[in-house]
């Protein structure tokens, strides 16, 4: 009976963290009401069976180091992303030059931005230039290795195009900050596009739905110090954001 018990707690917490990306002990100790000893070992023997992977006071679903496609993506939280894109859309001023990262909150952006007029839009994603190419904005995309997953260009072919410019905003997208010192990317060639475009912008901001702060990634591209400000919505969690509000200017905005 005891062996099913934990078999049971086992796969309960199996679900919890690759349906919310990662967990903290202090919670799967609450919820289940057993000692920390007894979650450790039930951490180890997930992580041994490569479910998930431990990390400092918790731990992460393996799938949240692989990047899911754009259209999957585009399903979570739709409506926390489009009230972040529809105040991010507010600070663009009619003649301003700007980036669109890739990702699902800025392709709601993106959409918000086809009947805007006379800006100047650079982009790396396909998706993003597909939806204003008919618009009345200059909107250039830049070159480079297309990543077939995110559906944005990458490499050296973009840096080397990105570098030379120098815009007014960047937009820009984040796998989630647990556990680093600002916004990360899944993979190392996205990395270098955003770093690139954090140089080169002045006002950098980070759009990222509130889950994103209990998720992570492999790579930090930049430091909170050098973003200006993070648009989230307001189901950030209190603890959370007096944390990152320590780190970065903060905008939580009201989902309908």
């Amino acid at each position: 009976m005891a062996r099913f018990l934990t078999e049971e707690r086992r796969n309960k917490i199996a679900e919890s963290i690759i349906a919310n990306g990662s967990i903290k002990v202090n919670d799967l100790i609450e919820q289940f009401s057993v000692s920390k000893e007894t979650i450790r070992k039930d951490l180890i023997y997930l992580e041994q069976s490569g479910i998930i992977k431990k990390s400092r006071g918790g731990a992460l679903s393996v799938l949240e180091r692989m990047e899911r496609p754009l259209k999957d993506r585009a399903m979570e939280a739709p409506r926390q992303k489009q009230a972040i894109a529809e105040y991010a859309a507010t600070l663009i001023r009619d003649d301003a030059v700007i980036f669109i990262d890739s990702g699902s909150t800025n392709l709601c952006l993106a959409k918000l931005l086809y009947l805007r007029k006379n800006l100047t839009i650079f982009t790396n994603s396909l998706s993003v230039a597909n939806i204003l190419v008919e618009s009345e904005n200059q909107v250039y995309i830049c070159g480079g290795l297309l990543n077939a997953t995110t559906m944005s260009l990458v490499g050296f072919g973009a840096t080397s195009f990105l570098e030379k410019l120098r815009m007014d905003f960047a937009f820009l997208g984040s796998s989630g900050f647990h556990g680093h010192h600002g916004p990360t990317s899944i993979d190392f060639t996205d990395a270098e596009v955003k770093k690139t475009v954090t140089r080169n912008t002045r006002t950098n901001i980070v759009l990222a739905h509130s889950a994103k702060v209990r998720s992570t990634a492999v790579i930090e591209y930049a430091d909170w110090k050098n973003i200006d400000c993070l648009i989230t919505d307001s189901a950030l969690r209190e603890k959370e954001e007096q944390e990152l509000s320590k780190l970065v200017k903060i905008y939580k905005v009201e989902v309908p």
